[in-house]
């Protein structure tokens, strides 16, 4: 709103009249003012006795806490792994420290790769279990010193126990990644080779277990020269370097092998069984020995080459027999009988099958001795011997049916329903073919009870003799008739017959 000023004087000054009350903008209205409501403040209660004593409880216990530095408002504030890196790098072990966030690192990367849907993603981090970054900072740590000092001996050392370590509590990835740095390490060893050999061991089995078959065959190669060259070399329970090695090699090449075999390759399978067998050889331990003699029997039998696969097979019978083993000697017999078969001497086939069937019966081994009677049961059948090859399908579903074998039971009733269909094919033909009443009777009974009676004498048919034909009966003579009476009827007939022939008939 415009102010009114006062009048002018002609003159040009200001008139004397009274001062004329101007019009001021109203100012805003207080708090207070014009509430309908007014609020009252509560009241201050009266501490009693036990809230003093609270109050000074806690004053004297804010008294004995110590006064916090920065540092140390900053330990509780952070993260376990945080300070725990803080600690490596104030020591002054800057590598531990780098290899450690590294390993954190790759953790949370590999997380991020597998997705919210794998597994790795509801695993714990490394950076929140404090047991095991403890026990890294100590073992890391510990190496770096030994590092520092050109003592590789003990930074292998520590580093071989951080893989034991990892390796117990099933970190795989982190167990692996220590021994191979124990393998690093072990090539700056001077003067003894042992740890390189057992570092190249340690990563064979790693990379087996990782089922990276052909680059664990490479380290346990490196393994068996080094050792091959100190054979005195023992493990923690005795036993030879050397033999271990050539143990791992015969299970590697035996695995590799099996493999190739699946894909078709028989070739390369035949070449990795026979360094198996080999090794197994090498390492003097008969046991081992004969199951690779075995297997590459069996790889030379589906290869079709019978005489390489008799000369391993009777070489594992031979091993088997000498360390009493029953079993192994049921599967020498089985697969030499195979083989023999192969080649069509079914006499000796027959006979190892028979053999068998003796050693598992023998020795219990009901299964075995199921497959033994029902291997029987086959070839006679196969020869036309229908009722030992029923005898022997009877045996093996009789034992099916004791072990509760569904698999067994339902292929033991088939071979020996066939073998028994077989033994009396030929008695049915023949009373099919007889065509008899006593044939056909027994035909029908068996298709009712099922009862065998083919193989009993046929009774011969009763020929039923025919009924005599009756004797004609002599005609009876007709009575006598008068001459006259004769005469009187050829008479009549004539004269009959004249009037039939002289009268015309209406159509003439």
């Amino acid at each position: 709103m415009a102010t009114i000023l006062p009048a002018i004087n002609q003159v040009g000054k200001m008139s004397q009249s009274p001062t004329i009350q101007q019009h001021r903008i109203p100012s805003p209205p207080s708090k207070g003012s014009g509430s309908s409501k007014s609020y009252l403040k509560p009241l201050k209660r009266s501490q009693g006795k036990k809230d003093r004593e609270l109050l000074m409880q806690q004053a004297a216990l804010r008294a004995q806490q110590p006064d916090l530095t920065k540092i140390e408002t900053a330990s509780y504030r952070n993260t376990y792994m945080h300070n725990l890196c803080l600690d490596m790098l104030q020591e002054g072990y800057h590598r531990s420290f780098s290899e450690l966030f590294a390993l954190v690192k790759q953790q949370h990367w590999e997380r991020e790769q597998a997705g919210p849907e794998s597994v790795l993603w509801n695993q714990t981090l490394l950076d929140n279990e404090y047991e095991k970054l403890d026990t890294l900072k100590a073992f890391l740590t510990n190496a770096e010193a030994a590092l520092r000092k050109e003592d590789y001996d003990v930074v292998y050392t520590s580093r071989y126990q951080l893989a034991r370590y990892f390796q117990n509590t099933k970190d795989k990835w982190l167990a692996d990644h220590f021994f191979s740095s124990c393998l690093e390490t072990s090539l700056n060893i001077k003067g003894n080779k042992k740890f390189q050999a057992e570092a190249h061991c340690n990563m064979g089995l790693a990379l087996e277990e990782s089922a990276d078959f052909v680059s664990s065959a490479e380290q346990f190669e490196n393994f068996y020269q080094l050792v091959s060259e100190n054979k005195s070399w023992t493990d923690e329970d005795g036993k030879t370097l050397h033999f271990g090695a050539c143990s791992h090699l015969t299970r590697v090449y035996t695995t590799i092998g099996n493999k190739l075999e699946a894909n078709g390759n028989m070739e390369e399978t035949l070449s990795y069984l026979v360094k198996a067998y080999n090794m197994a050889k090498e390492s003097e331990d008969s046991k081992q020995e004969g199951e690779a003699s075995y297997r590459l029997g069996l790889a030379y039998g589906k290869a079709k080459d019978a005489e390489t696969a008799l000369l391993h097979l009777n070489s594992y019978l031979e091993l088997c027999k000498a360390n009493e083993d029953d079993a192994g000697i049921g599967l020498a017999c089985e697969a030499i009988a195979k083989a023999y078969e192969s080649k069509g001497k079914i006499d000796e086939s027959i006979k190892y099958l028979e053999m068998f069937c003796e050693v598992a019966e023998r020795s219990k081994q009901e299964g075995a001795y199921s497959k033994a009677c029902s291997d029987l049961g086959a070839i006679f059948n196969s020869l036309g011997n229908y009722e030992k090859a029923a005898e022997y399908f009877s045996k093996a579903y009789n034992i099916s049916r004791a072990l509760n074998d569904s698999v067994s039971i339902q292929s033991s009733r088939v071979q020996y329903g066939v073998s028994v269909a077989h033994s009396m094919m030929l008695n049915v033909v023949s009373h099919i073919n007889m065509a008899s009443r006593p044939c056909m009777e027994r035909l029908v009974d068996w298709k009712s009870s099922r009862a065998d009676e083919f193989t009993k004498p046929v009774p011969e048919p009763v020929i039923e003799q025919p009924t005599p034909a009756p004797e004609p009966q002599q005609p009876t003579p007709a009575p006598e008739v008068p001459q006259a009476v004769v005469e009187e009827q050829s008479e009549g007939g004539q004269e009959e017959d004249v009037t039939a022939t002289t009268e015309p008939t209406e159509e003439q």
